[in-house]
């Protein structure tokens, strides 16, 4: 018999847009699969959303009487799961229909309980330029943290077999690709206190169990990366990134935490403090922990703002796909 699949969608106020999330999960080739929505006391009707799938039993809305945040969202719905394997799909993500079967087959392959599976993830601008990441694997030996956020620790690694759509340079982990089993989710629940990053939290929580990685190198995961209102990843926070430093930061190497102090938290620094915003970002390239491209992009965004520099690095990657489209049609 094959195992079950309890898929975990977090949803606060999404109502006009999680009908793509729900039916990229109810079309997987994979079944059998329970999805768990849960309402974090959002103010629209997210119940009125969901009504063509109110008579479909492997759909199951749980809700929060108080808005407690994304982690705790997803880890009610990790304590509810039925199934041996949970998989987090975000409500403005989706997935191709292969994902969940291609991750079980993997899954069941090993002989421990202890790991988390990724894929490939499409990743779809404002502009709807497509990029796919991870570009590297990560190997067993390699701390998570200089995985991430180390530049010269990335350099080495071998690229992942993908030859479709352009690989983004980096190394990348994304919640909406993850598949690992239950009981593993149940005793690494998502950190409440951490309103960004947590995903990120959650990764490191697991490196420190010893767990391994595991990668599906296809692209089954869709993220939308815009700057749509409630996106978290859209919401640049200093004192939120600072948080995430405090919760993991024994867990980070002093390049690894550089890295992510250079490429996450430099640019957030400028407005206040120019001269910090610099020497976080000379030291992280000195130190090997950040490269040219990246500071590149740090010095742009201080410069130009956020909005601006997506929109120039948008541009280019653009240019740079039609490039490389016209020269494999020639």
């Amino acid at each position: 018999m094959k195992p079950l699949v309890s898929v975990v969608i977090p949803v606060f106020n999404r109502a006009a847009i999680i009908a793509d999330a729900v039916e990229s999960c109810l079309r997987q080739s994979y079944a059998p699969i329970e999805l768990l929505l849960v309402d974090d006391c959002s103010s629209d009707d997210l119940g009125i959303a969901l009504r063509p799938w109110k008579d479909d039993l492997r759909v199951r809305l749980l809700r929060h009487e108080h808005n407690l945040g994304v982690s705790a969202a997803r880890n009610t719905g990790v304590q509810a799961a039925r199934g041996e394997y949970v998989a987090f799909l975000d409500s403005d993500d989706a997935w191709l229909p292969q994902k969940l079967e291609h991750q079980v087959a993997l899954a069941l392959r090993q002989d421990h309980p202890t790991f988390v599976i990724g894929t490939l993830t499409r990743i779809v601008t404002s502009r709807k330029d497509v990029m796919v990441r991870p570009k590297r694997r990560k190997p067993a030996d390699m701390p998570l943290g200089d995985y991430l956020f180390v530049h010269r620790a990335q350099a080495r690694l071998e690229t992942v077999a993908h030859d479709r759509a352009p690989l983004l340079g980096g190394c990348f982990a994304q919640t909406s690709s993850l598949l690992l089993p239950t009981e593993l989710a149940r005793a690494t629940p998502f950190r409440v206190d951490l309103r960004q990053y947590e995903d990120m939290a959650f990764l490191f929580d697991l490196d420190d169990k010893g767990i391994a990685f595991l990668l599906v190198e296809e692209p089954l995961a869709v993220q939308q990366n815009d700057d749509r209102p409630g996106r978290l990843g859209a919401q640049d926070d200093l004192a939120r990134g600072l948080a995430f430093l405090d919760a993991v930061g024994g867990s980070l190497s002093p390049a690894a935490r550089l890295g992510f102090e250079a490429g996450y938290l430099a640019h957030q620094h400028w407005k206040d403090n120019p001269l910090r915003a610099l020497s976080i970002t000379a030291r992280a390239f000195l130190k090997g922990a950040i490269g040219p491209k990246t500071v590149a992009g740090i010095l742009s965004r201080c410069l130009l703002g956020q909005a601006s520099q997506k929109v120039l690095r948008s541009t280019v990657r653009g240019w740079f796909n039609r490039s490389s489209e016209a020269g494999q049609a020639t």
